[in-house]
């Protein structure tokens, strides 16, 4: 996402916020004081000792200069995250692409900072790297070659695709391919490798970790199609915490590894072994393109569809998204243009 004064972004935000919303967060929140503990959530599907492991030099480092005691808690799934953060269990968590709305609008959270991540997630197509596949292949839509999508809630690997390759020629996927399944960005990746598929959608992370842990299997793969960059994660408190306790963890990201010296290349390293350049300050406008890809793809899909109530129920949502982007655009450079054809909004 591409950077804005902090104050804009907060001029945006409250012009976003209602009051209904606000009302909510005041009946919800209790006087909970200034805390001495933090729990922090991270989302660790395949190893929770290797996210511990490159996760507790950070936390380390942020109860050391906050003074908070900080609990790491290691989620398998974006679903425990989001509900931990509603119940309190957790105070702050690491949030990526849809499941960051889910933890803003069900969990009840704040953004306030983003990770620059040393590679920009993109979404992209990776074949064989012998096959002669095209991009002009795959929307030739003859039937005539396997593909395997990213899972529905993943923007880079199963939205992007859809939404900057396929929908601008206005061409159903599903119709597209000989054979078409969906997979995690790795999945996909395996089954191009075995020569399950002839092509499949991944991303910038899953291809990063290939490269680092077999570059014998990456440099059997070739990119033919990447999307533009897409948001990067984002760390999301609870919109409960007390200010003080906030402003800890605020001043701690947003100043870490910035510094000259010994200590500061310390934090760099550690925060480069997360694949993170610097956190920066950011809002909860930091998914308004997500929430774009996701309405204008779920609009198409409506209209193919054919039900009524379902179409309508797609269309509030693609104008609100539109509204949401067009606001967004007045205070920063455009996002996502590629959501310029068909579909009224």
């Amino acid at each position: 996402m591409l950077p804005m004064a902090l104050s804009r972004k907060a001029f945006l935000y409250g012009l976003l916020a209602t009051g209904a919303g606000a009302l909510a967060a005041c009946e919800r929140t209790a006087d909970l004081g200034t805390r001495k503990d933090i729990t922090f959530s991270i989302l660790s599907p395949d190893s929770a000792a290797l996210a511990e492991a490159s996760w507790m030099p950070l936390l380390n480092d942020l109860a050391d200069q906050t003074g908070l005691k900080v609990k790491p808690v290691f989620a398998e799934d974006y679903a425990s995250q989001v509900e931990a953060l509603r119940t309190h269990k957790a105070h702050i968590g690491w949030f990526a692409d849809l499941k960051g709305i889910e933890a803003i609008t069900r969990g009840h959270g704040e953004v306030f900072a983003r990770a620059d991540a040393v590679t920009a997630l993109q979404g992209l197509i990776v074949v064989p790297a012998t096959s002669k596949v095209t991009p002009e292949d795959l929307l030739k839509c003859d039937r005539k070659l396997t593909f395997a999508l990213g899972e529905r809630d993943a923007p880079a690997s199963g939205l992007a695709p859809q939404y900057y390759l396929f929908q601008p020629q206005n061409l159903a996927m599903a119709q597209c391919f000989k054979t078409m399944t969906t997979g995690t960005p790795e999945g996909n990746i395996s089954a191009v490798l075995s020569g399950k598929l002839d092509a499949a959608a991944t991303d910038t992370t899953a291809l990063f970790a290939l490269q680092q842990t077999d570059d014998a299997a990456f440099r059997k793969l070739k990119v033919i199609w990447a999307s533009n960059p897409l948001p990067d994660d984002a760390l999301i408190y609870s919109q409960d915490l007390d200010p003080v306790t906030k402003e800890k963890l605020r001043s701690f990201f947003l100043s870490y590894g910035r510094a000259a010296g010994v200590d500061g290349d310390r934090q760099r390293g550690i925060l480069g072994a997360l694949r993170i350049k610097s956190f920066t300050p950011e809002d909860n406008t930091h998914f308004i393109p997500i929430k774009l890809m996701q309405a204008s793809v779920g609009m198409a899909e409506a209209e193919r569809g054919g039900n009524t109530d379902t179409i309508e129920k797609a269309r509030l949502a693609l104008r609100k998204a539109r509204a949401e982007q067009r606001m967004l655009d007045a205070h920063t450079a455009p996002q996502l243009p590629a959501d310029r054809q068909s579909n009224p909004g």
